[in-house]
């Protein structure tokens, strides 16, 4: 049944909902790279076309969500973002830990399940210099779209159990960002003592 889902959208529907995950709308975008290895195992997709439209499609909607940042900054986020699932105080919070950790914040928010939904804004509104972004979130969408279509896949229709259980991989993700965040707040405050 997913891979039919899969072959009704065809490769246009799957560069659609990843430019528009990446671009601000937060649509899993790792169920449909799985999904996509998934149909790829069994012939109805070219896993390397997959990869190549993968990185295209998010990359390209991660130029677009920083472009929005960047023209309408942090006020059009937060006054606008309510829309798109982006609170003002999660806002804020990406943006110190961005500032904090500037271009490798890019990197690791690409492999982080919802915050690499819109820290294209929080870059854009930064004006963090296009270069870096781009690279880095290149980067990173690489790892992301190897890891999800080379799990579809290996697992193949078994792949739809697993992923069942791949939301508390969003917890381990979070808590390990959480046990970062603070220890760099211990040392700080350590350093100003």
């Amino acid at each position: 049944m997913a891979i039919q889902l899969i072959d009704r959208v065809g490769y246009p529907g799957i560069s659609l909902v990843l430019i528009i995950d990446n671009a601000g709308v937060p649509i899993p975008s790792e169920a449909i790279l799985g999904l996509a290895g998934v149909a790829s195992g069994v012939g109805r997709y070219n896993l390397v076309a997959l990869f190549v439209l993968g990185v295209v499609m998010q990359t390209l909607g991660a130029c677009l969500s920083y472009a929005i940042g960047y023209h309408g900054g942090g006020p059009l986020v937060k006054r606008y973002g309510k829309y798109l699932f982006i609170s003002a105080h999660d806002y804020d919070k990406a943006q110190k830990w961005f500032k904090k950790r500037g271009a490798k914040a890019i990197f690791i928010s690409r492999l982080t399940p919802v915050v690499r939904t819109f820290m294209g804004f929080v870059a854009g509104a930064a004006r963090m210099d296009f270069n870096s972004f781009f690279v880095q979130s290149l980067l990173g969408t690489v790892v992301w779209t190897i890891l999800w279509l080379g799990a579809g896949y290996l697992l193949g229709d078994s792949w739809t159990r697993y992923y069942s259980y791949a939301h508390y991989l969003d917890y381990v993700v979070i808590a390990g960002v959480m046990i970062l965040l603070a220890r760099y707040l211990w040392r700080r405050q350590r350093t100003k003592s």
